[in-house]
């Protein structure tokens, strides 16, 4: 296990989500069990430097994934990433509490 930033693209888990952390597999790979609710999806796209940029898709009207602009990740330390902003002021801060080649698990702040 690490925690590092994960690169390509990860599906919501959403049945294994608990405790404020979200669960994602790997997207090409892990096989979902059908659902009405639609997945969310994270394409990351990370840097040398430990950062990177990160996509958000969502499903649309039709259930096809509509994606999102594509949003910096600025490190900050001890797993975290601010979502766009800045280090000190943050839009929104994500926690990589696992990255293994099969599960991402992050929390939201």
């Amino acid at each position: 296990m690490t925690r590092v930033l994960p690169s390509g693209s990860w599906t919501h888990s959403f049945e294994e989500d608990g405790a404020g952390i979200e669960v994602y597999r790997p997207t090409a790979t892990f096989v979902f069990p059908p659902s009405r609710k639609g997945r969310k999806v994270l394409d990351f796209d990370a840097a040398a430097n430990g950062a990177g940029m990160l996509t958000s898709m969502v499903p649309g009207p039709d259930d096809r994934p509509r994606a999102g602009p594509a949003t910096a990740l600025i490190p900050l330390g001890m797993n975290r990433y601010a979502l766009a902003g800045t280090p000190e002021a943050p839009q929104e801060v994500i926690e990589i509490v696992e990255a293994a080649t099969d599960i991402l698990r992050l929390a939201r702040h």
